[in-house]
């Protein structure tokens, strides 16, 4: 695909976010006040860039036939686009027949390719509805994408189509995806030790990190309840989880979730903290917090789901 002026003007486009978010999304206090704004910011600055791109992808093919959508999925869909992270998107379509993948592959072309021409690692896929539902009744990481996915551009009757079918078909096998998230909690709690007490804490998967979170918050929507104070810290120690994440990809220009010595200094001054001591005492102290909480909350669900039954 030839590259003219117009995927020139998206590339330095995109560049220019990572200046606007922090413009628009980080207050006085630095990212030592949270990360939730900067994101919340990157994505929406993203979004507009996303919908041009569709946009004329769609001048370039008027001839298709169907509905089509693209939705954002994973940390984009929950509008918690870090500095380097991937762009998770879902290119879904009701285009009927055989040449159906012959419609779309033009498209989904002209999509991808300014994306990467702007230095974008992409998470993306494309998908019939038929193909979106079955994925998300037999997967879990397509199920959870689901739950946090949102329109981006195209048609929104189809994206709202594929969002609701989605969390039916969660809320309908909600004690098998609810295992499934317990035991992958486990595992990487056990693979990447406790974000409190590491000397390089994992942000992401470390026990008390950002995925324990989102997992807990996923189980919500298979039913689990959360205490409204325990919320309300989770959201707290997320919020300072994520602004540590955003200060590690800006000061290392580069995606990463593990917190290295050698990092923690640039990254505390990236940050706003006073040094790295501060950093890592307030990245112990979300962590333990979380830590505690999410260990809470899946205990007391196993242990409702093991009682016995009213016999009255």
């Amino acid at each position: 695909m030839a590259t003219g002026p117009v995927l020139s003007v998206i590339a330095t486009d995109r560049a220019a976010h990572l200046e606007a978010a922090r413009t628009a999304g980080v207050g006085a206090a630095g990212l030592r006040g949270g990360g939730v704004d900067y994101c919340r910011s990157l994505s929406d600055v993203t979004d507009g860039w996303v919908r041009l791109v569709f946009e004329q992808a769609i001048e370039k093919n008027p001839e298709l036939k169907g509905r089509l959508v693209i939705l954002a999925v994973g940390g984009y869909g929950r509008r918690e686009l870090a500095p380097y992270s991937d762009l998770d998107v879902l290119l879904v379509h009701d285009v009927k027949g055989k040449k159906s993948l012959a419609a779309i592959e033009p498209i989904a072309s002209a999509l991808w390719y300014p994306m990467w021409d702007a230095g974008i690692k992409l998470g993306h896929a494309v998908r019939s509805v038929k193909e979106a539902m079955t994925m998300a009744a037999e997967d879990l990481d397509s199920a959870t994408a689901l739950l946090t996915a949102r329109w981006l551009a195209g048609d929104e009757s189809l994206a709202s189509e594929v969002i609701e079918s989605g969390n039916a078909s969660w809320a309908m096998q909600a004690e098998r995806f609810l295992g499934g998230l317990r035991s992958r909690v486990r595992e990487r709690q056990n693979q990447a030790g406790d974000v409190a007490y590491r000397l390089e804490p994992d942000l992401k998967s470390g026990h008390g990190g950002l995925r324990d979170v989102q997992s807990l918050l996923w189980a919500c929507e298979g039913g689990l309840a959360l205490r409204p104070e325990d919320l309300v810290e989770l959201d707290r120690c997320y919020d300072t989880l994520l602004g540590v994440r955003v200060a590690l990809h800006l000061s290392s220009q580069r995606p990463g979730d593990v917190l290295r010595l050698e990092d923690q200094d640039a990254v505390a001054a990236t940050g706003g903290w006073h040094d790295a001591d501060a950093l890592m005492a307030d990245v112990a102290a979300a962590g333990r917090t979380v830590a505690w909480l999410v260990d809470e909350n899946w205990g007391r669900s196993v242990a409702s789901n093991d009682r016995p039954p009213d016999r009255a």
